[in-house]
């Protein structure tokens, strides 16, 4: 079923009502974690315990949003499969979060989300396997938004690489004052880059690197 213009128009401006909807059409269940923190603004997902099917809706929903200050999508995979391998067992299921088909779908729907909110303030993916592609799609939401003030890649592991792509999306914005990309194993090139955004830009409060 195709979504009229109206529907779409009102879900743009309530969440958990477009989410709930979306979930009747394709005859899932919502999942609360998803919705529990929707009424402070805040969109805050653990990735890991979502299945391909669940994304569909939240990836929709959030793609036309205009009200969530906060959107956070954490996955803890790795470092879960790094302990359990030190104690001699290892995780067999891996979570949808982490193929190269959801984090795309999830930084195309950030990138038309920023490219149409009035709203949203601080973006934080962490421990995400973001890929090249990905990172442009996000990049290209950067490049038109203008309410953005904190981006947090923490543990992502993009390299010197992905922060380049990213940075060219936010050197010229005048809303950007915090970046955080800890744990992203950014070498020399990485901090050369960083140093040129803080020139060029001006507006920066807080990078984080460590």
């Amino acid at each position: 079923m195709i979504e009229s213009v109206a529907v779409r128009q009102r879900g743009a401006y309530d969440f958990e009502t477009h989410y709930n909807n979306l979930c009747a059409l394709q005859n899932s269940c919502p999942i609360p974690a998803v919705k529990a923190h929707l009424a402070c603004g805040k969109l805050d997902i653990n990735g890991d315990r979502m299945r391909t099917t669940d994304w569909m809706p939240i990836l929709n929903t959030l793609r036309i949003n205009k009200t969530l200050s906060s959107v956070s999508v954490h996955s803890y995979y790795q470092q879960q499969l790094e302990d359990e391998e030190r104690q001699g067992f290892r995780q067999k299921k891996i979570p949808a979060i982490r193929s190269k088909e959801i984090t795309y779908r999830l930084c195309k729907a950030l990138k038309e989300c920023l490219w149409v909110t009035p709203a949203l303030s601080s973006l934080e993916l962490h421990g995400l396997p973001l890929r090249s592609r990905d990172l442009t799609a996000l990049a290209k939401g950067l490049m038109k938004n203008c309410t953005l003030k904190h981006i947090s890649l923490e543990g992502s592991r993009v390299a010197d690489e992905g922060l380049e792509i990213i940075c060219k999306g936010v050197k010229n914005s005048t809303s950007v004052t915090s970046l955080d990309f800890s744990g992203c194993s950014l070498g020399w090139k990485g901090a050369d880059i960083l140093a040129k955004v803080i020139k060029v830009g001006g507006l920066l409060d807080t990078i984080t690197c460590e």
